[in-house]
């Protein structure tokens, strides 16, 4: 049962080779999502490759607010309710997302995970915030040619699109749906980060 916490990095890691363009990882990616999370809206498939081109920048106000809630969000979940499959993002595979499940059952100390999550703020650079509208229409692209079926993906993408028109650094939560179905609680981690701080308690 423990492999299992880090079978979903490792998998990812396997299936994005170098040899695939990035059009094949960007429908990787979706796929992967839909597999796991068969309600996802649009809205959640830009939140994955969001960020995974941001990580979690746009949620550090401060070390204080940042700390007070994750103590917080813990107080709230169940130990045995959550899953413990550290998630890897997007196609670029930048940011892994780590549940605080693992935090809650003992494995990662609140404290480490709290500095990760601080430390992986600036690890991306801010000023590429009008390619990231590049890269989103791209993807937009690609979602399109597979036929997905996707609930709400006409309104979704006119309303992203506005957004984004309007600050090209938009942050999105998740949708409602994926809320009440997955109850998602994970903190957004560098790859080398959790590599160099986490990886070590979730062996």
């Amino acid at each position: 049962m423990k492999n299992q916490i880090i079978l979903s990095f490792f998998m990812f890691l396997t299936l994005y080779g170098c040899t695939k363009t990035a059009e094949e990882k960007i429908k990787q990616t979706v796929l992967s999502q839909i597999d796991r999370y068969p309600k996802s809206t649009l809205q959640d498939i830009y939140k994955n490759f969001y960020q995974d081109y941001f990580g979690a920048e746009h949620a550090i106000p401060n070390k204080k607010a940042v700390e007070d809630y994750l103590m917080h969000e813990l107080s709230e979940i169940h130990e045995f309710n959550h899953d413990t499959i550290i998630e890897i993002t997007g196609w670029r595979h930048n940011f892994v997302r780590v549940p605080l499940a693992l935090v809650k059952n003992g494995k990662i100390p609140a404290d480490e995970l709290l500095q990760a999550f601080i430390e992986s703020a600036s690890k991306i650079d801010s000023v590429t915030a009008d390619k990231w509208i590049v890269e989103w229409n791209n993807i937009v692209k690609t979602v399109e040619k597979m036929h997905l079926n996707i609930v709400g993906f006409d309104n979704d993408k006119a309303k992203i699109s506005e957004l984004l028109k309007q600050n090209p650094k938009t942050a999105l939560h998740h949708s409602e749906i994926f809320n009440k179905t997955y109850h998602p609680h994970y903190r957004i981690v560098e790859k080398t980060i959790y590599k160099k701080r986490l990886e070590k308690f979730v062996k």
